[in-house]
């Protein structure tokens, strides 16, 4: 294999974080890659740690943003991307050595356009991991792009992130990235993610806004019982707001599309537990998070890949 494999890089005031992300791509095994840094108008060192790497190594390729948001980084990383294939990277994620190898492989095999993989959470300090997820997906969308690898045309076909979607752009990209090719599911764990601060979502109005956002792009993709987990999902964060009303308006939508029932048993119990406050906040959250995945279907059958 020779293919080129562009590792697009957003990135913005992480100039500590990004040293270790472009590490990581010149620990890689595969060696034909490049490294397409979008730095997206940092005020600290940014620049001059990318621009530093890429004087020693001509793969390493540094651009300022024409725009503003991850969502433009993302889409001129693409754009200047020379490779076939597009492996992305968060600046405070690492890929493993294996990835590119273990991702192009895959996708050589398989002969599939997109491929999302395994991948690891640890805690910066102590190394210690947090999360770990592999083959669980049961969707038609989903998110965190540094576990992806994917053909460059498909990205480009689709129109590529949209910042209107923030700041579930990556999952909102996905769904429309299934009307041309349906994701495989990699069984290698090829990328490491530590939570820092800013880096962990929260429901806000944006949130739920995008959520919905989603659901409008997608109405035409997703089954009656896809599109019912994201409407929960929206009255759960509509409920973290303060908004009961519109829980309830989203939960009735969601018990709507889920033929087993357990939606409109949340809905029921929603109706009656909305009303108390204080400490049964946190109770009817705890209730709903778990109704919402409680024996969550297969709603998308993804083939699976390994190398062996």
């Amino acid at each position: 294999m020779n293919e080129l494999v562009s590792c697009v890089v957003p990135t913005y005031n992480r100039a500590n974080f990004l040293k270790d992300a472009i590490e990581s791509s010149l620990g890689q095994t595969y060696p034909h890659w490049e490294m397409v840094i979008v730095d997206d108008k940092s005020t600290d060192n940014t620049a001059e740690v990318a621009l530093e790497y890429a004087a020693r190594d001509p793969r390493i390729r540094y651009f300022l943003n024409p725009e503003k948001g991850v969502s433009s980084a993302r889409n001129y990383g693409i754009q200047m991307a020379q490779g076939k294939y597009i492996a992305f990277l968060d600046d405070d994620d690492i890929s493993l050595p294996h990835r590119f190898e273990s991702q192009l492989k895959a996708m050589v095999k398989s002969g599939n356009g997109f491929l999302v993989s395994g991948f690891q959470s640890k805690d910066k300090a102590t190394g210690q991991v947090l999360e770990e997820q592999k083959l669980e997906l049961k969707a038609t969308c989903t998110g965190f792009p540094s576990r992806w690898m994917i053909r460059k045309d498909l990205l480009e076909k689709s129109g590529g992130f949209d910042q209107a979607a923030a700041p579930l752009e990556d999952i909102e990209l996905s769904s429309r990235l299934a009307a041309f090719e349906t994701f495989a599911l990699h069984d290698d764990i090829v990328a490491v993610t530590f939570p820092t601060e800013g880096s962990a979502s929260s429901a806000t109005e944006k949130k739920v806004r995008a959520r919905l956002v989603l659901l409008e792009r997608s109405q035409n993709l997703f089954s009656p019982m896809e599109a019912a987990w994201w409407q929960f999902s929206a009255a759960t964060d509509y409920y973290m707001l303060g908004q009961k009303d519109k829980a309830l308006e989203y939960l009735k939508k969601a018990a709507a599309g889920d033929k087993r029932g357990i939606y409109g048993f949340a809905y029921q119990y929603f109706r009656i537990a909305k009303s108390l406050g204080g400490p049964f906040k946190r109770v009817n959250m705890k209730v709903l998070s778990v109704l919402r995945e409680f024996n969550l279907p297969m709603l998308v059958e993804h083939p699976i890949i390994s190398n062996g």
